[in-house]
Formats: C-alpha cells, sequence, structure tokens
C-alpha cells in the first residue's frame, strides 16, 4: 500500500474550488519545471499542464455520477495524476473513440452553466484540449485504462518522452498562422509516427 504524503479535501463552490485546487496541485515541490535543450536556449515545460488538468476536473465533475456516492479523487504523485469520477463513460463512448465521439455529460445544466463561464469548453472540445498540450509538450497521450463501469479514470504523466518531437512540433506551429495551425487529429498523427506507433493510422499517412 503507497502511504500518501498529504491529503486535502474541498469543499467549495466549483467557481471558487477549481483555482484552489489547482493552487495546490502546482506547487514547486510538486510540480517542478522540466527542460529541455534547443541549440543554445533552454526551455521549460511543467511537470502537469494547467490547461489540461483544468479540463480534466471540471470534465470530472460535469460528467460523473450522482447516483453514485462517490466525490471527484485526485492523486498526484512525482511522475503523474490521475482523476477519477464516478460513473464509467456514457453509452457509445470508449478509450478509442473518445477524441471523435459527441460528449454527452451527465449534467447538461452544470455543462452549460460552465460553458457560459468560460470555465470549459463547448461539448466535445474539452478532450481534444487536453489530447493537444500533451502532444505539443512531448508527453504520454491522456491515459483512461482505469476505466471500467463504475468509474471514468484519467491519468496524465509528467516525463517529457522525445524532446525533438517537442522542437519539431513547436517549430511547425510556430511559423503557421493561427487559422493554419495543425489540428490535434494532424498532430496526433505525427505524435503517433514519432512514437512509432502506427496501431490506428490510415495508411495513406503512413
Amino acid at each position: 500500500m503507497i502511504q500518501y504524503t498529504a491529503r486535502k479535501e474541498f469543499q467549495l463552490p466549483l467557481f471558487i474550488a477549481i483555482d484552489k485546487v489547482w493552487d495546490y496541485i502546482n506547487q514547486p515541490a510538486s510540480n517542478p519545471l522540466l527542460h529541455y535543450n534547443d541549440g543554445s536556449y533552454i526551455f521549460d515545460i511543467p511537470s502537469f499542464n494547467k490547461e489540461a488538468i483544468r479540463e480534466a476536473i471540471l470534465n470530472a465533475c460535469c460528467h460523473r455520477s450522482m447516483l453514485i456516492q462517490s466525490n471527484v479523487v485526485i492523486k498526484q504523485y512525482p511522475d503523474s495524476i490521475t482523476i477519477t469520477n464516478a460513473g464509467g463513460f456514457r453509452s457509445g463512448v470508449d478509450m478509442n473513440n473518445i477524441l471523435t465521439v459527441n460528449s454527452v455529460p451527465r449534467s447538461k445544466l452544470m455543462s452549460e452553466i460552465l460553458q457560459k463561464a468560460g470555465l470549459v469548453e463547448r461539448s466535445g472540445q474539452g478532450v481534444d484540449k487536453m489530447f493537444y498540450n500533451c502532444i505539443m509538450e512531448g508527453k504520454a497521450l491522456p491515459d483512461y485504462s482505469g476505466t471500467d463501469s463504475y468509474q471514468v479514470s484519467l491519468t496524465f504523466k509528467a516525463p517529457i518522452l522525445d524532446t525533438a518531437f517537442v522542437i519539431f512540433v513547436r517549430k511547425v506551429q510556430d511559423n503557421r498562422a493561427a487559422a493554419e495551425q495543425l489540428n490535434v487529429f494532424e498532430l496526433l498523427a505525427l505524435y503517433k509516427m514519432a512514437m512509432r506507433d502506427y496501431e490506428g493510422l490510415d495508411e495513406k499517412i503512413l
């Protein structure tokens, strides 16, 4: 059994809690900067990306089952962070199609309120944002493998897998106008080729 070194519970309105939770995660000792070199320059990437983590926490709140007595649980380790909410994937959603299937939150009202408040993306774009950030930072893709019928478990890994890929993909995006930036699916294809993971890639791309 792994013993935890700290434990914190938040019982606050969500609009306040999301910032408090991130501040707790984002302490220097628990979210250290990772470094990589590009020529004579040194660049920093946080172990855990603010945009991706906040989106994952808010998604967990929108999609959790109110029929199961369980809170949204966040477990942070030196090299990973796992966010779990009660209730499995909705019908028709699984680990293989989560990027392409239309998202249907369990709490439509909560989702609409968070969208209007600007806290989350419009339906279906939050997962895109999480994948996008992981790819741009050269990290493992968001991992839903701990998900079952009773809970959705999402893990982000901290280590940078390929600094050369990070340098390459950032230069590609920096050299494009905003309207011509590669989308998450195009970036995913590049990522899979860089990681030599050809499963699910269209043969035309290869």
